[in-house]
């Protein structure tokens, strides 16, 4: 143990050596041993942050530690403190990120919402990295998934709790957008957010067929105000409002292709603006053959 941990040191990449070790910690179980390991990962990647085999065998540390201790949550928050730390250091480490979601099987629901809370203001000091939301989106899919793994049926409290929390995150995605013209992960977030709160909204359309102006109207007029803002925003000397202009048009191409009733309600919409094809190739002119194909395909 002592040869290999000189020589991981030096070179971090030895594949041998980490799985000489794992074959010493396998003879038995040892908590300190295992506590060891870990901090000798977290020394190498404080040097070489993106070095994949020393977080993967640090998984492998943490999988032998969850067969052996029932109560995971401080061990998931200093991990998740360990992630936090590199990502400062190291930007868009993907490998870092993938790994804290990794961990999130090993959380209690109380602790994936306590994640969401905290990855806040780090998510907002870092809008160009889509790691963070990728995190963020991994998080709120495991909240709606250990909630039917517990109850097998949605009730109506917990229906208004997730509606709750989708409208919040799309309304802070949206300040993000707003705030920070031409970012492209805020838009991919974005994306993600209205898929799946498209997918409530037809389902009450369905329910409640009677209502003349339905939620799904309200949701997308919302998205064409704020394409149209995107589009009439003052240009600027970095070019980020033409950016924000050509993400924006992107989008709501994107959600035009959701379904075809969808498709219908962005095109009512868009009337007062033009036809979509017109919207695309204003916001973008040098991608207009682009539009057209993607219209057609």
């Amino acid at each position: 143990m002592t040869h290999s941990k000189a020589l991981l040191i030096l070179c971090p990449d030895l594949l041998t050596a980490w799985n000489s070790r794992k074959r010493v910690l396998l003879v038995s179980y040892d908590l300190e041993r295992l506590k060891d390991e870990l901090r000798l990962c977290a020394l190498i990647l404080s040097y070489s942050p993106k070095n994949e085999s020393t977080w993967s065998h640090r998984r492998w540390v943490i999988t032998k530690l969850a067969q052996h201790v029932q109560d995971m949550s401080e061990l998931i928050d200093d991990e998740s403190l360990l992630v936090k730390q590199i990502a400062e250091k190291s930007k868009m480490n993907y490998r870092a990120w993938r790994h804290r979601c990794w961990l999130i099987p090993f959380m209690k629901p109380k602790q994936v919402l306590d994640e969401l809370n905290k990855s806040t203001k780090w998510t907002e000091l870092h809008v160009a990295d889509n790691c963070c939301f990728h995190y963020r989106r991994s998080l709120l899919l495991a909240l709606l998934d250990s909630h039917d793994t517990e109850d097998g049926e949605d009730s109506p409290n917990w229906q208004s709790e997730a509606h709750l929390m989708w409208k919040e995150e799309l309304r802070w995605n949206e300040m993000l957008i707003r705030r920070y013209q031409g970012r492209e992960s805020l838009w991919i977030h974005r994306r993600f957010l209205s898929q799946w709160w498209l997918q409530q909204l037809l389902g009450c359309e369905e329910t409640c067929p009677s209502k003349e102006e339905t939620l799904a109207d309200l949701f997308l007029a919302q998205e064409i105000d704020l394409l149209s803002d995107c589009l009439s925003a003052p240009g600027d000397e970095f070019g980020e409002t033409r950016v924000q202009a050509g993400l924006a048009a992107l989008y709501v191409l994107w959600i035009s292709k959701q379904d075809a009733v969808v498709k219908g309600k962005v095109e009512e919409r868009l009337k007062s603006a033009g036809s979509l094809e017109e919207v695309l190739a204003r916001a973008s002119p040098e991608k207009s053959r682009l539009w057209t194909q993607l219209l057609h395909c």
